[in-house]
């Protein structure tokens, strides 16, 4: 008897949690950080990693910090829903980090993820789209971009600069990728205004009513 898609993303929601591919990451993580939404969503959307104030203390995607606020705000703003249409995860569930000791105490610091960590970690966003099978995945942000247009797409060529694929359309045989400044260039780096962003996140909105 086939196993429907929510038993299925339940399942690999255990395998998360439980995963101990990384041992750098499983000796400084909190708690990994499964994706969440629809279980059959036309759209998902990948972000890097879990930020350590953020989902990471929920264990919820974009939870808990400006960045996940102002994405959840959007994403009601063109009536996406979670319970829905949509599905949002990370390309990494564990959130890399440095810890260093100052004063007797702990200081975390948010790192770039290793070539391993996207190696390993693959695995899980590969599996979400095929239970899924979404028509359209928006990746935020240009690391998370290039991973998934070398994984998906056969891409080896790197971009190195995020405005060049920006709401840029990428096809193959199973979905779409439209690459997205991720929310964190907006509420920290200042790179495009939330106006900016909440109107190209709208102009998007429309293509998807035709997908």
């Amino acid at each position: 008897m086939p196993i429907n898609a929510r038993k299925s993303l339940n399942r690999l929601k255990d395998e998360v949690v439980h995963c101990k591919k990384c041992l750098d990451l499983v000796k400084t993580r909190k708690k990994p950080v499964p994706g969440t939404g629809a279980s059959k969503g036309r759209i998902i959307i990948v972000g890097n990693y879990p930020s350590i104030e953020g989902a990471e203390k929920t264990g919820i995607p974009y939870t808990n910090d400006s960045p996940g606020k102002l994405l959840r705000n959007i994403l009601q703003e063109i009536h996406l829903s979670l319970s829905k249409d949509t599905y949002i995860t990370y390309l990494v569930k564990c959130t890399p980090r440095k810890i260093s000791i100052k004063d007797n105490q702990e200081k975390n610091t948010q790192v770039k993820l290793l070539k391993k960590h996207t190696n390993n970690c693959i695995y899980f966003l590969t599996k979400e789209i095929s239970i899924i099978t979404p028509h359209i995945i928006i990746s935020l942000g240009l690391d998370t971009s290039n991973i998934i247009l070398e994984n998906f797409f056969s891409l080896g060529k790197k971009y190195s600069n995020m405005k060049k694929i920006h709401m840029r359309m990428f096809e193959n045989p199973s979905f779409k990728l439209v690459p997205f400044y991720e929310p964190q260039d907006v509420t920290e780096r200042k790179v495009v205004t939330e106006k900016k962003y909440l109107e190209d996140f709208k102009s998007l909105s429309k293509l998807l009513k035709v997908i």
